[in-house]
C-alpha cells in the first residue's frame, strides 16, 4: 500500500522539464520515461519536455543570420572586405547593403580592433582625441562619440549580432573634418 501511495504522489509531482535542444536531454527524458513506466507511473517524455524559449529564439535568429551572411567569410581570420561601397552612400539600396554582407564586415572589424589590448587602447585613444580635437562632424557640427568598445558577436546570445551592428553604427564616422 505504501509503495502504491508513493507512486501516486510521484506521478502528480513529476511535471514538465524545460531544457535546450541537446540530444542528451532527449535521451535523459526517454530514460526517465522508461524507468517511471517500470514503476507503473504514466510519463510521456515528449509531452513533458518543454524547449527553453530563449534557446529556441537563439536558434531561430541564428538561422536568419546564416541566411544573410557568408559565415565562412565571417569566421576566417583573413581579410574579408566584401563588395566596394557605392560612391554616394545615400543612393545605396537595401539590396546593395546586404550584398556587402554587413555581419561579416562587422565581425572582421570587431575582430581586428579587439585582437589585442594595445589595439583596444588605441581605439579608445582615437575616440578621445577625436572628440577633443573635434575631428568628427555631422552637418558641419562637431560630434562627440561615446568612449566605448566594440562588441563581439557571440553565437550563444541571440541578440549579440544586433548589439554588435548597432555599436558599429553608433561609432561610424560620418565625416572626419581633419585627422592628425
Amino acid at each position: 500500500m505504501l509503495l502504491g501511495m508513493s507512486t501516486l504522489l510521484i506521478s502528480f509531482k513529476a511535471g514538465h522539464f524545460t531544457m535546450d535542444n541537446a540530444a542528451a536531454n532527449l535521451t535523459m527524458m526517454q530514460e526517465l520515461e522508461r524507468r517511471l513506466k517500470e514503476r507503473d507511473i504514466d510519463f510521456d517524455a515528449t509531452d513533458r519536455q518543454i524547449m527553453c524559449y530563449g534557446h529556441v529564439v537563439n536558434l531561430s535568429s541564428g538561422r536568419v543570420v546564416e541566411g544573410v551572411t557568408n559565415l565562412a567569410a565571417a569566421d576566417r581570420d583573413e581579410d574579408f572586405s566584401g563588395a566596394p561601397p557605392p560612391e554616394l552612400p545615400d543612393q545605396q539600396t537595401y539590396e546593395d547593403a546586404i550584398a556587402r554582407d554587413p555581419v561579416a564586415l562587422g565581425r572582421n572589424v570587431v575582430r581586428a580592433i579587439r585582437a589585442s589590448g594595445k589595439l583596444r587602447d588605441a581605439f579608445d585613444e582615437l575616440i578621445v582625441k577625436g572628440n577633443s580635437g573635434e575631428w568628427f562632424v555631422v552637418n558641419n557640427e562637431p560630434l562627440q562619440l561615446r568612449t566605448v568598445q566594440l562588441l563581439r558577436d557571440v553565437r550563444t546570445r541571440w541578440d549579440s549580432v544586433y548589439y554588435m551592428l548597432n555599436r558599429l553604427r553608433e561609432l561610424r564616422l560620418v565625416r572626419c573634418s581633419r585627422l592628425p
